[in-house]
C-alpha cells in the first residue's frame, strides 16, 4: 500500500501594508482580475478588447452612463466611509445595507409627511432625518457590544433583515404603496435631490465626509481614541479610553453616514424618486457590501477611497452592455465583479501572509 504525506503548513504574518504597496497590490489585482476574466469572454466567444472598450465607453460617456457611473459611486462611497469609522475603531459594521434601509424610511418619511414644505427645509430635513435613522441603527448595535458584548457582526446582519422587511412592510400594500404593484409612491418634486453638474448634489457631501473623516480621524485626539482602540483595545484600556462609548459613538457615525445613501440613492436618480419594487431596492442593498472590500483595499484611508468607489461603479454600470450589445449570457457582468472581489482578497492574503512548510523532526 502506497501512503501520501501531505506538507503541514503554516502561515506567517510578513509584512505591515504602506499606502503605496496598497495601491501596488490594488493594481496587481486588477490586471490578474481582468485576465481572468478575458477567460470567460473568450469562451463565449467574445474578444476580451471589445468587451472591455464597451464597458469603459458606455460608464464614462457623459451622453450615456457616466452620470450613473458616478451616482452609483458615491453610493457605494458612502457605504464604504461607514464601514471605515467603525472598522479604525476595530469593530465590523456589516450593517450599512439596513442602515441604508433605515435612511431610506426616515427621509421618505419627511417627505410624504411635508410634501408642501419648501426644497430649502424639506431636502435638509429629509438627510438629517435619514441619517438619524442610520444613526439608531448603528448605535443599537454599538450598545450590544459595548455593554453586553454580542458580536456586532451578528447583530448588524439581523437588523439588516429586520430593516428590509420594515421597507417591505411599508410600501408593498402598506402606507406608502404606490399605483405600480409593489413599489412606493413617488417622492413630492421638492424633495428631488438638486443636480448639479449632472449628478445629485449628495456626490459632493460623499466627498466632503470623506475629506473630514480622513482630517477627523487622523488629527483629532477622539479619532486617536479611536485608532488606539482599534489597534490594541488592551493598550486603550490601560490609558483611560471608554471603550463602550467609543463603540457605540463609532456605529452611530457610520449608520448616520449610511442612512445618508438612502436620500443620495432614490431622490438623486432620475429613474427612480420612488423605493422600487423589493427585488430592485434589495439588489441596491447588496452594493452596500463592496464598502467593506474597499475600505479594506484602501487601508481605511478615506480619501483613497472617492476614486476607487467610483471605478467599481463604473464595472458595475459599464458591465450592463456584454449582454445588450454583445448578446453574451445574462450575468457575466456580475461574473466579473465576482472575479475582481476573490483577486482582491488572494492579493492581500497572500502580501500579509506567507505560506511555510513545516519540517517534521
Amino acid at each position: 500500500m502506497v501512503y501520501i504525506q501531505l506538507p503541514k503548513l503554516k502561515r506567517e504574518r510578513v509584512v505591515v501594508l504602506t499606502g503605496r504597496e496598497a495601491v501596488t497590490i490594488s493594481i496587481l489585482s486588477l490586471v490578474v482580475a481582468f485576465i481572468i476574466f478575458s477567460g470567460f469572454l473568450m469562451l463565449e466567444g467574445a474578444s476580451p478588447i471589445e468587451a472591455y472598450g464597451h464597458i469603459f465607453t458606455f460608464a464614462f460617456n457623459p451622453e450615456l452612463g457616466l452620470s450613473t457611473t458616478l451616482h452609483r459611486g458615491f453610493f457605494i462611497l458612502f457605504s464604504t466611509l461607514a464601514f471605515i469609522v467603525p472598522m479604525s475603531a476595530g469593530l465590523w459594521n456589516i450593517g450599512m445595507e439596513g442602515q441604508f434601509y433605515l435612511g431610506t424610511i426616515g427621509a421618505f418619511a419627511i417627505a410624504y409627511s411635508f410634501p408642501n414644505l419648501h426644497p430649502a427645509l424639506l431636502i435638509p430635513l429629509m438627510l438629517i432625518v435619514g441619517a438619524l435613522s442610520g444613526a439608531g441603527y448603528g448605535a443599537l448595535a454599538g450598545f450590544l457590544r459595548g455593554k453586553l458584548n454580542v458580536n456586532e457582526v451578528v447583530v448588524t446582519l439581523m437588523l439588516n433583515n429586520i430593516a428590509f422587511w420594515l421597507v417591505y412592510l411599508l410600501t408593498v400594500g402598506g402606507p406608502w404603496a404606490g399605483i405600480a404593484e409593489s413599489t412606493s409612491r413617488p417622492l413630492p418634486a421638492s424633495a428631488h435631490a438638486p443636480i448639479v453638474w449632472n449628478i445629485p448634489f449628495t456626490s459632493f457631501l460623499a466627498i466632503g465626509i470623506a475629506v473630514i473623516l480622513y482630517i477627523f480621524l487622523k488629527y483629532s485626539v477622539l479619532g486617536y481614541q479611536i485608532r488606539v482602540l482599534g489597534n490594541s483595545p488592551v493598550v486603550a484600556k490601560h490609558i483611560g479610553i471608554n471603550a463602550t462609548k467609543i463603540t457605540i459613538l463609532v456605529m452611530a457615525i457610520g449608520g448616520a453616514i449610511a442612512g445618508l445613501s438612502g436620500y443620495h440613492m432614490w431622490a438623486g436618480d432620475p429613474a427612480f424618486r420612488l423605493i422600487p419594487r423589493p427585488e430592485a431596492y434589495k439588489a441596491i442593498g447588496d452594493l452596500t457590501y463592496w464598502g467593506i472590500l474597499i475600505g479594506l483595499i484602501c487601508l481605511l484611508n478615506s480619501i483613497a477611497t472617492i476614486p476607487f468607489s467610483v471605478f467599481i461603479g463604473s464595472i458595475i454600470v459599464g458591465s450592463t452592455v456584454l449582454v445588450r450589445r454583445l448578446r453574451l449570457p445574462f450575468g457575466l457582468d456580475v461574473l466579473f465583479l465576482g472575479v475582481i472581489s476573490l483577486t482582491f482578497v488572494a492579493f492581500q492574503f497572500f502580501h500579509h501572509y506567507r505560506i511555510k512548510r513545516i519540517r517534521r523532526g
